[in-house]
């Protein structure tokens, strides 16, 4: 599994390599500028998305357990009066299509999830998977890949407050939407606290820094236009977030964006 995971991670190093090789090249003049706001949006949305489980994999929102299925379930008494499923892990593959009106979804990948303990009970877990989930319609075609290598910790007794610590890498093809070929973002998340008391993961601390990598290759385009930038996201509370972005001119922007409404401010 770690090999797999690995072997995701180098994907997502020869995307960036090669995007970063493409700026060398003679482009086109940029007719279509970024739209930040949207982008900032989208930086912001693709974090909450993915942790909830709509690429696939583990959902936030289910609590300290493992998703329903592909998930495990202990009965009997503890060996030694240490649960059985401290350190329990689920390493597998999977694949599950799914159709909602006119759209086919499919997701499949690696999968490993690892139950922790720091007082003789579950009370986190380790999320190390690779996936990828199409969409599919008349219109479209969408994908989009997602590497995640993060530690959820529960804060209190009540396992409605939580940490998440590591690593997310998102991938998404996309045209039809975004209006880019390609937007790579990756994420190193540092001390977020997770609110799940609502029933919705309600992200009320911590910082993510971001790396993200745009390809705008659009219909009659004849090559590329590929824009590297870095960037701060930190949530404040009350459902904000403030994220900057550091820009390729060596200028940033920066925005607040309201989790419950999507409504993006330039501040």
């Amino acid at each position: 599994m770690k090999l797999r995971f690995t072997c995701v991670l180098l994907l997502f190093a020869v995307v960036c390599c090669y995007v970063s090789c493409k700026k060398t090249t003679d482009k086109p003049v940029n007719k279509n500028p970024i739209d930040y706001a949207a982008l900032s949006k989208q930086i912001v949305f693709t974090l909450q998305q993915s942790i909830s489980g709509k690429y696939g994999g583990t959902n936030i929102n289910d609590g300290i357990k493992a998703p329903a299925h592909i998930s495990a379930s202990h009965t009997g008494p503890a060996l030694f009066s240490v649960n059985a499923l401290c350190g329990f892990s689920i390493d597998t593959t999977y694949n599950t299509t799914a159709t909602a009106g006119d759209t086919a979804k499919t997701f499949f990948g690696n999968f490993k999830f690892v139950y922790t303990c720091s007082t003789g009970n579950p009370d986190g877990y380790a999320v190390h998977d690779s996936l990828i989930n199409t969409e599919t319609g008349p219109l479209f075609s969408d994908s989009f890949t997602t590497a995640q290598d993060y530690h959820v910790q529960a804060l209190d007794q009540t396992y409605k407050l939580v940490s998440m610590n590591g690593y997310l890498f998102s991938l998404t093809k996309n045209a039809l939407t975004t209006g880019y070929k390609n937007v790579y973002i990756g994420y190193k998340l540092q001390g977020l606290t997770v609110d799940l008391s609502s029933g919705t993961a309600d992200i009320t601390s911590g910082t993510a820094l971001l790396n993200i990598t745009i390809d705008q290759q659009q219909a009659g385009w004849p090559d590329n236009e590929v824009t590297m930038q870095s960037g701060t996201l930190v949530y404040l509370g009350n459902h904000m977030a403030k994220l900057t972005l550091e820009l390729s001119n060596g200028s940033s922007q920066s925005y607040l964006v309201n989790l419950l409404t999507g409504q993006v401010t330039q501040i």
